[in-house]
Formats: structure tokens, C-alpha cells, sequence
């Protein structure tokens, strides 16, 4: 078969479009002729080895995929050849990557594909949106009737946020640089949409339950006393600093919550997998590749230049065979 994969860490020129031995499938393992790959930022972290974890090499890059059963290891009983199946936890924790024709999957991390659902569309939505469940109903334990503010709402975790702060029933107060993405925002369940910088945004949206910040751009410091008691700021993403009056934190019972997808147990997955499944979170694909292409696709994450909708959101970069 063919994978990009690597053999070592580095920039994206480490990545080989190749081919590589059909791989084994395992006891309690179910191998999947894969469709589409989804390209996350998380997959360059782990390319350059950023982000540490357990890799075998070569090591296709990638997590998330959707595919078609292809034969299941001794004691899978209930999956069968022929099922199209997705994952979004391959490629880590010493796992098998997913940009290849055929990629073992540990069962347990296998989640049959809604009836009808296109490869493509679905593939892209399923790190940003189990990030987003992660992270905003476990996590923060967002409630019905609580104000969640997201900031950076036009990526695609930023829709996912919204969407599944939707779900609880919470009000949703989406913020934005641009107005562009205002009308799609609120289809996909934002109560409000505010054009602000980054920086600007907790004041801007005023009292709330909950600030989540995808953006690095928040200044956290200033975030506790815009909380109701009992608020929680919501870490997504980078590396920065703070320095915070803890009074407020104590005397509001403020917390303050990290959150990393690639933390999250085989049962937070599977109920997170759940959710997806019912409710079919969206994101915006902004251009389609081929495997071979893979390089190329790291490179564009890395440098920011993704790929913008007309809508003004920022489009996903998806894989095919």
C-alpha cells in the first residue's frame, strides 16, 4: 500500500508519499480502507515532535479518518467487512497514523459512520468537534441557560464550540474579527455575534459563565471578574503567560481549565463520539488533497495560510487517497 509518512521528526519536507507493507491487523483490531484524512494542527505538532508521544516509524501522519472495514481482528464480532467506520485518534500513543490505504484501528476507537453522511464533510468536523465536546460539556460542564463566550468562533473548533454550546441549551455569544462570518455563526446556534479583537473580547461580551479562548490571544488576567461566581476560562490553545489577581479566583471560586483532545480516555472519545454522531456538527472544507499532497497541506497550517470560505470562516484541509 501507499502512505505519507515519516521516519523522523522535522519540518514538513520529512513527509514521504510511499510505499510501505499492508500492515496486520491485531487481535481486537478492525482495518480500514481509508477514505479521507483530516489535517490537523496537532498532526505538525506531532510531525516535528513538538508534541511528545509513543510513535513507531515509519509513522503515516494524521488522526482522523473515515473508511470502509476491511477485515477485523481475532474478537471484533460486532463490525463487519464492508461498514464505513471513522476514528480521530489514530497516529498517537504509539497508534498507526491515518493517511494511508489501510490503517489498523483498536476497536474500541472505531465509531460506525451515519447513514449518508459524506466522507469528506465528516472527516473534517471530527477533531474540531470532539475537541469542542472535550472540552465545553465535559470539562467546563456547560449548563442550559449559562452564557458560554467563544472566541475565535470562525475556525472550526470555534463553530464546534458553538454548536455544541448550542446543544446544552446555553446562550452563545460568538466572537469575531470580521463580520463576515456573522450569518453562518448564527445557523450553526450563536445567540450573538460580536466583532472584536481577541484582547477586546471578554469585555466586549460582557458577563458570562464561560470564556473559551482558541486564539492565544485572550488576555486571561482579565478574565475572572468578568465571570459570573463559579466561571470557568476554557485553555484551547498555545503557549503564553499570565499573572493573575487570585483574589478573584477565590472569592468567585473562578477556575481556570486546560484542555488537550489528545488527553482524552477511550470513554471520553466513545461519548464525545456519541454526540457526533447525533448531532452532525459542521465545519467549513476549504480544499480537498491527495495523499501525496500532504506536505504541502502541514506547510499551510504551519504558515496560516488556510484556506478562507466565503463566509468568512476558515476552511479545513482534507485528504484523499
Amino acid at each position: 500500500m501507499r502512505a505519507a509518512c515519516i521516519e523522523g521528526f522535522g519540518d514538513p519536507s520529512v513527509i514521504r508519499y510511499r510505499e510501505v507493507p499492508d500492515p496486520a491487523t491485531g487481535p481486537g483490531q478492525v482495518l480500514v480502507r481509508v477514505e479521507a484524512v483530516a489535517v490537523n494542527s496537532v498532526d505538525t505538532y506531532l510531525r516535528s515532535g513538538r508534541w511528545r508521544t509513543e510513535v513507531a516509524f515509519p509513522l503515516a501522519v494524521g488522526r482522523d479518518l473515515v473508511g470502509t472495514v476491511e477485515a477485523v481482528g481475532a474478537g471484533v464480532a460486532d463490525v463487519r467487512p464492508g461498514e464505513r467506520v471513522w476514528t480521530n485518534s489514530a497516529g498517537y500513543g504509539g497508534r498507526p497514523g491515518a493517511t494511508a490505504e489501510l490503517v489498523p484501528v483498536d476497536r474500541d476507537r472505531v465509531y460506525r459512520l451515519p447513514d449518508g453522511a459524506d466522507p469528506v464533510a465528516f472527516v473534517a468536523a471530527l477533531h474540531p468537534a470532539a475537541t469542542a465536546h472535550g472540552a465545553l460539556l465535559d470539562r467546563a460542564r456547560l449548563q442550559a441557560r449559562e452564557t458560554v463566550v467563544v472566541v475565535g468562533a470562525n475556525g472550526a473548533v470555534g463553530m464546534c464550540l458553538v454548536q455544541a454550546g448550542a446543544s446544552a441549551g446555553a446562550e452563545v455569544v460568538a466572537v469575531v474579527r470580521r463580520p463576515e462570518p456573522t450569518a453562518r455563526l448564527r445557523d450553526l446556534g450563536a445567540t450573538r455575534v460580536i466583532v472584536a479583537e481577541a484582547a477586546d473580547a471578554p469585555a466586549a461580551a460582557g458577563p458570562a459563565d464561560v470564556v473559551v479562548d482558541t486564539t492565544r490571544q485572550v488576555d486571561v488576567a482579565s478574565v475572572p471578574e468578568r465571570l459570573h461566581p463559579r466561571g470557568r476560562i476554557l485553555l484551547l490553545a498555545g503557549r503564553g503567560r499570565a499573572e493573575l489577581d487570585l483574589w478573584p479566583v477565590y472569592t468567585r471560586e473562578i477556575q481556570l481549565l486546560g484542555f488537550v483532545m489528545s488527553g482524552m480516555t477511550a470513554p471520553e472519545l466513545r461519548s464525545a463520539a456519541d454526540w457526533i454522531t447525533a448531532t452532525l456538527p459542521a465545519v467549513d472544507v476549504g480544499l480537498v488533497l491527495g495523499f501525496g499532497e500532504a506536505a504541502r497541506a502541514h506547510e499551510l497550517l504551519e504558515s496560516g495560510r488556510l484556506p478562507r470560505t466565503p463566509a468568512g470562516t476558515v476552511g479545513r484541509v482534507v485528504l484523499r487517497p
